[in-house]
């Protein structure tokens, strides 16, 4: 088989409710001579500024590092761990600059309550056997409240080694656990050869069973043969032998070590401890992901320490270094393809885009710029801090309209760095680069990257068109930037509206800002005396500062009428409806009111006209947790000529805030190389093939039809189609002993779908 490069990457999400999305590799944690480095814990920027946190956070990372080399046998340990502080904290001198390092990246999260988990500690983990977790999640009073933390999950070193295990290398929890959602583990089984037994890991392990209700003796259900529902092994602190697992009950005095499944594992490890034998036999959610394997069967299949990798080594001491790191204001500059190749359509709709985004997506008190680059690269407009309409209007002016000459992207880059070094240290500035074509102009991008990766800037990346050069996602993905792409075909127009839109002077991902929240994008070829008729639901969640706006490619403006939920009619005359060159915005002043709004739109020109529909918000209040959407693929970039099999798995995690949306239909969209061929790919929720655990709202599913080597675009479309959507109600805290097993307080509550495609 000839060798077959396929470029796989999110552009962009198509939602049928209020969403955003989210692109962008994680941070990558490197382990070389035993020393795992680039750790990356971000402290959200809601949490209230407390020195506590930051030296608790060295204190409890340097108790994982020594626990964590004890559990590997010598193999690996905490080197570097970076803390990165909100810019909502007093700035400090020793502070360093943030470098490409981002809260939505980062390793380990400091941030609010999961109400489904309280301060339990938890790994987000989407992903099956051997495949790493997105982060941790710790919380500020787990971090800072020592007696509190120790006393509810122990140590804290084996607590964060368990979760390591979660995070680093696709491991599972070795205990049953009661989910009210579904996706339970049972508490007890019948072994081959002992009876009725607790699901534990290993067998060794000593303790007694009773009602956790009650507190008596176990009663056996006559119908299962098994304890009774409520009834709990109870371990004994003092009378256990069992030294492992970590993965069941790393909290126990003697367990310093995962489990094992056989002498032949441990050929550079010394002898295998019997009492920490495997457990293949019990029913737990490790047994079943990984098929009966052991944890360190798994382990060793992990690149850390696949094929002798990492082999024990003595050292002198396991305590990390720290560095704190303190995120900068936004800053942003537009680096614009204005080459011949952008001529006609091309250049309208990017000028279109880039108006949009600057008059009504960018936030207040972000600093902008302007680059365009063809032959060569030059500064439109320098970084402004956007405080006003007229700083608006600056930029907007600047927008590129003219085009010619050739491609030069490493001379665009250089210039983008130049434009951030204008306004101090460029280290976490972001380069928004457009692209339609290959490069023919030196510098080339291969020889300015590592200028650009020493500098720390992060890069987004718009492919605009196929032909746009492979190289650049490459960019997004070495400096943690995100990849968009727009075909330019003429029924795929919002793309590009959307890649702007969800950049990151709009999101809250990398800062934790607040955050714009795209309700409908969508595009309509209306011909004349046509009318087109839609509506789009406000939760009371949002609606502050929502703004309808619609977009026309040339010709006499369309008529607009927005109908409010109370009957209010917004048309031609009001005061909050303008019209401009080739758009018209609505603004609903103050918070828009919650429930249906309904827009008509009627063609009146004489031709045909292609009409974008944009229609976003923000929260009722900075502090409303509106339903968010987030799209993810397995990896950017598939090897077709591999003899391992060549799988893509999409995945769409729908919640509202951090609790999960269930019974929604999710329907991704692969469009392929060569023809622009549409796959359409229902993802399921279901806890089966490609989907870990059920009702967690993230919805997965497989993709194996390939056809040719190229870029492929992958959207969602998230509905309420069977009307089963409903968003997980909490009453009280749930709480783990050593897993992160749902509240049995846990309910569903219907919520508002909007009932259109649309695009974010």
């Amino acid at each position: 088989m000839a060798s077959l490069t396929l470029r796989l990457v999110v552009f962009s999400c198509v939602f049928i409710w209020r969403t955003q999305v989210t692109v962008s590799a994680p941070n990558v944690i490197q382990l070389q001579n035993n020393e795992y480095t680039d750790v990356l814990i971000a402290i959200h920027r809601s949490i209230p500024e407390d020195q506590q946190i930051i030296d608790r956070l060295k204190e409890i990372f340097t108790e994982a590092s020594e626990s964590l080399y004890i559990a590997t046998r010598s193999r690996a340990f905490l080197k570097q761990v970076k803390i990165l502080i909100p810019n909502t904290w007093s700035r400090q001198p020793h502070y360093l600059p943030p470098g490409t390092a981002t809260f939505d990246r980062a390793n380990i999260r400091v941030d609010v309550q999961n109400p489904l988990y309280g301060d339990n500690p938890y790994v987000q983990q989407p992903g099956g056997c051997g495949v790493g977790g997105d982060y941790m999640h710790l919380t500020p009073r787990y971090v800072v409240d020592k007696p509190y933390g120790e006393s509810t999950w122990g140590p804290y070193g084996k607590t964060i080694t368990h979760e390591w295990g979660h995070l680093r290398w696709g491991l599972f929890d070795e205990y049953g656990f009661d989910d009210p959602l579904g996706g339970s583990y049972p508490h007890f089984y019948v072994s081959t050869s002992m009876g009725v037994q607790p699901v534990r890991c290993s067998a060794y392990t000593a303790g007694r069973s009773e009602n956790a209700v009650t507190g008596n003796r176990c009663q056996v259900d006559p119908a299962t043969g098994l304890p009774e529902a409520d009834c709990r092994f109870i371990p004994d602190f003092t009378r256990n032998r069992a030294t492992g697992s970590y993965m069941f009950m790393q909290f126990l005095p003697q367990v310093e070590e995962f489990c094992h499944g056989g002498q032949h594992l441990f050929s550079q490890g010394g002898q295998p401890n019997p009492l920490s034998s495997h457990n293949r036999e019990a029913p737990n959610k490790h047994n079943v992901m990984c098929q009966g394997q052991s944890t360190w069967d798994v382990m060793n299949k992990h690149q850390d320490f696949a094929n002798g990798a990492n082999p024990p080594k003595e050292v002198v001491t396991t305590v990390p270094d720290f560095e704190l790191l303190q995120e900068k204001e936004p800053r942003m500059v537009l680096v614009l393809d204005t080459s011949g190749s952008m001529r006609g359509d091309p250049i309208r709709r990017l000028n279109q885009a880039a108006t949009h985004f600057i008059r009504s997506t960018v936030q207040d008190d972000s600093w902008l710029g302007i680059v365009t680059f063809s032959t060569t690269a030059n500064t439109y407009h320098q970084l402004l801090q956007i405080t006003s309409a007229a700083d608006r209007t600056s930029l907007i002016n600047r927008v590129p309209s003219t085009v010619g000459g050739t491609t030069c992207v490493g001379c665009a880059l250089l210039e983008g760095v130049k434009v951030l070094e204008a306004q101090g240290d460029p280290s976490g500035g972001i380069l928004f680069l457009m692209s339609d074509g290959q490069e023919n102009e030196v510098p080339y991008i291969v020889t300015v990257t590592p200028q650009i990766l020493a500098k720390g800037v992060i890069i987004d990346t718009l492919a605009y068109k196929r032909s746009a050069d492979p190289q650049i996602e490459s960019l997004a993905l070495l400096t943690g930037g995100k990849s968009y792409f727009y075909s330019g075909e003429q029924g795929d127009s919002t793309a590009l509206n959307d890649a702007f839109t969800t950049s990151v002077l709009s999101r809250d991902d990398r800062t934790g800002g607040e955050a714009t929240i795209q309700l409908i994008s969508e595009t309509k070829t209306l011909n004349t005396g046509e009318n087109y008729y839609n509506q789009v639901y406000i939760e009371k969640s949002e609606g502050r500062d929502a703004i309808f706006t619609f977009m026309w490619n040339g010709g006499v403006e369309p008529r607009i009428e927005i109908i409010a939920p109370n009957g209010t009619v917004i048309g031609q005359g009001d005061p909050s409806y303008h019209v401009m060159s080739d758009n018209i915005q609505v603004k609903v002043p103050g918070v828009a009111q919650p429930g249906k709004w309904l827009y008509n739109i009627t063609i009146v020109d004489y031709f045909y006209q292609q009409v974008d529909i944009l229609v976003s918000c923000k929260g009722a209040t900075p502090d409303s947790q509106p339903i968010k959407v987030t799209a993810q693929v397995s990896t950017i970039s598939l090897n077709g000529s591999s003899p391992e099999s060549t799988a893509l798995t999409v995945r769409a995690s729908v919640t509202k805030g951090y609790l999960p949306v269930t019974g929604a239909t999710v329907i991704a969209y692969i469009e392929k190389p060569p023809s622009e061929d549409v796959d359409e790919l229902l993802l399921l929720d279901n806890g089966a093939g490609a989907d870990v655990t059920k009702n967690d709202g993230i919805y997965s599913r497989y993709f194996l039809n390939f056809t040719a080597g190229g870029r492929y675009s992958v959207s969602v479309k998230v509905n309420n189609e069977f009307g089963e959507a409903a968003s997980v109600v909490v009453n009280g805290t749930g709480r783990r002993g050593n897993s992160a097993a749902l509240s049995q307080n846990a309910g569903l509550q219907p919520i508002f779908l909007n009932a259109k495609k649309y695009r974010v």
